[in-house]
């Protein structure tokens, strides 16, 4: 049976029943808080698909509703990082995280989310085998500020008894603020969005009118607000006009400043061009047109601006891979004017903890150090270079940086922190855990079992539950402890026998090699009386070498029997001879 088209609904409700569904007809609820999709797979098995935006607030504690009530129930969080299975939030999650994380079951799995922070904005995803529930979690924010867009040297200007548009707008701040115009203290428009229009016929009697916006927002103490003056053009018998060009973009000036040079009628009149300057006019040329009624052509006069501005930073890299002994990072700032000074690198996690300082700061340029091939996987990581050329941003800094997140490509690495002894009980369901990195992802990873004086292959049965899934695991780097984005493999052995007390070997494998690493199964009851002798043993701890050393202990003493033979036979020939 092929597959069925997609359906769309909206709902109110948190979950969808069956009895909604009817031929595969677009089913509508008042205020809909919910988009679905309903998909019929080959096996006759309806799925369903829902998507959701919620709005939460910083400092306060938020629910995400899961409908799906069949376990297993999956929660996905931030850049796609499972936090939950079940009830169960993930051990492996950093314990700031999982302390601000529950799963509650009430009409589904449902995840609460303590202390909401700047963090945890962003796309969740519940999963079950009935269907998959994405939820987007967006933060309130209160604007940062309001503005006239339409200034001309701090002036909304305008024409007498012509239309003029005046617009104001906020900036940032979610939801968008409320905006309220006014004039001289009356009420002009109103809007609840970010940008307010609000276009009129001024007449003479508006000149140098006082023009305030305001915005209003739940998260502000007090609402923030812009004013300015509305300055018109006067119908007069003639009139002087500029016009500012630059970069295409013509700017109207009036009168700035008139000075009576002569006892006639003959006027000195200034323009004055107040711009909000980017980096974009650099280099570029601003030209004043001045022209009256009288002679349309005016008079042209340009200069080429030269603007300063601080530094954006890239930065040029090469990634690593095992086979080089080190990688190069240049710190490639542009700004104005082209002298920089430089400050020392930083290595981070992807989680943004520092892992370690170093290059000189004189040139921008970083070689990483040189590392064992095995020990280069610790190379991983964010690089952030630092310059400024002393020109200072908009908020006042004038050191800019730079990152670049750099991946060590090679064999995998089992974590550092992965227990070799682990333990269980008979009877009950016993779990070897296995903690491990990988550049590029793995291929694939593979279970041994030691038993009968040999490594025998593990296949996914009754007895034997094998689990592989990407998780944030604890690491040391450059002799740091921070999370990394790693991998878990699971093997359950779903009712402990005492055959399966012994050594199991775990092979990981991806494109650029295999890593092999051996876990002794202990029965917890035994463990904590004979661990010390136990864990001095060799055979213990590599029960794998024991074959292999009985047999060149063999071959050893078969060699020395052999050169032992041979030398008697050749003192026997010389005495006969």
């Amino acid at each position: 049976m092929a597959t069925a088209p997609f359906s769309v609904f909206y709902c109110k409700l948190a979950s969808v029943t069956l009895a909604e569904v009817v031929n595969h007809e677009i089913i509508s609820h008042p205020k809909p808080q919910l988009k679905c999709f309903i998909q019929l797979t080959s096996e006759g098995v309806i799925k369903i698909s829902c998507s959701e935006v919620i709005l939460s607030k910083i400092g306060s504690n938020t629910t995400l509703l899961c409908p799906w009530t069949e376990n297993p129930v999956i929660w996905y969080g931030i850049y796609g990082h499972q936090y939950s299975s079940g009830k169960s939030i993930l051990s492996s999650l950093p314990s700031s995280l999982q302390e601000r994380l529950d799963v509650w079951e009430n009409n589904g799995y449902n995840l609460r989310i303590n202390n909401i922070s700047g963090y945890d904005e962003g796309k969740y995803e519940c999963s079950s085998i009935n269907g998959t529930k994405f939820i987007t979690m967006n933060l309130m924010a209160p604007p940062t500020g309001v503005i006239f867009e339409n200034l001309v040297q701090k002036y909304i200007k305008g024409n007498e008894d012509q239309l003029i548009s005046i617009t104001c707008k906020g900036i940032g701040g979610h939801p968008p603020p409320s905006l309220v115009l006014s004039k001289n203290g009356d009420l002009l428009a109103s809007a609840d969005k970010r940008t307010l229009l609000y276009t009129f016929q001024p007449s003479r009697t508006d000149d140098m009118s006082n023009i305030t916006c305001r915005a209003n927002h739940s998260e502000l103490k007090e609402p923030l607000s812009v004013e300015s003056v509305l300055y018109l053009n006067l119908v007069v018998d003639l009139q002087t006009s500029f016009e500012w060009n630059l970069l295409s973009e013509y700017y109207n000036s009036s009168y700035e400043d008139v000075e009576n040079i002569s006892p006639t009628n003959t006027f000195n009149v200034n323009s004055v061009l107040s711009l909000q300057i980017s980096r974009t006019f650099d280099n570029r040329k601003l030209a004043c047109r001045a022209f009256d009624s009288i002679d349309k052509a005016g008079i042209i006069r340009s200069q080429t601006l030269e603007v300063y501005y601080s530094p954006s930073i890239s930065i040029i890299n090469q990634n690593l891979t095992v086979a080089d002994n080190f990688t190069q990072l240049i710190c490639q700032p542009q700004g104005n004017p082209i002298i920089y000074k430089f400050y020392q690198w930083e290595h981070h996690s992807v989680y943004g903890e520092k892992i370690r300082t170093f290059g000189s700061g004189l040139d921008g340029i970083l070689k990483i150090p040189k590392l064992e091939r095995t020990q280069r996987y610790q190379d991983t990581g964010i690089y952030k270079c630092f310059a400024e050329n002393g020109v200072a941003d908009k908020n006042g800094n004038k050191i800019q940086s730079g990152s670049l997140f750099i991946v060590n490509n090679g064999k995998p690495k089992v974590s550092i922190l992965n227990p070799s002894n682990q333990c269980s009980k008979l009877g009950s369901v016993g779990s070897l855990v296995v903690k491990y990195l990988s550049w590029p992802p793995p291929l694939n990873l593979t279970w041994f079992k030691y038993e009968d004086n040999q490594n025998i292959k593990l296949q996914a049965s009754e007895n034997y539950t094998m689990i592989e899934t990407a998780a944030v695991i604890i690491d040391y780097c450059h002799d740091r402890k921070i999370h990394v984005d790693g991998y878990i493999g699971i093997l359950h052995i779903n009712e402990v026998t005492l055959k399966d007390f012994t050594n199991y070997t775990v092979l990981i494998q991806n494109e650029f090699g295999l890593e092999v690493f051996s876990i002794f199964f202990n029965d917890i009851s035994k463990y904590a009386d004979y661990r010390t002798d136990r864990e001095n043993s060799l055979f213990y701890r590599y029960p794998v070498l024991m074959p292999m050393i009985l047999f060149a202990a063999a071959v050893f003493i078969s060699v020395i029997v052999w050169k032992i033979r041979r030398k008697l036979y050749k003192n026997g020939a010389k005495t006969i001879s």
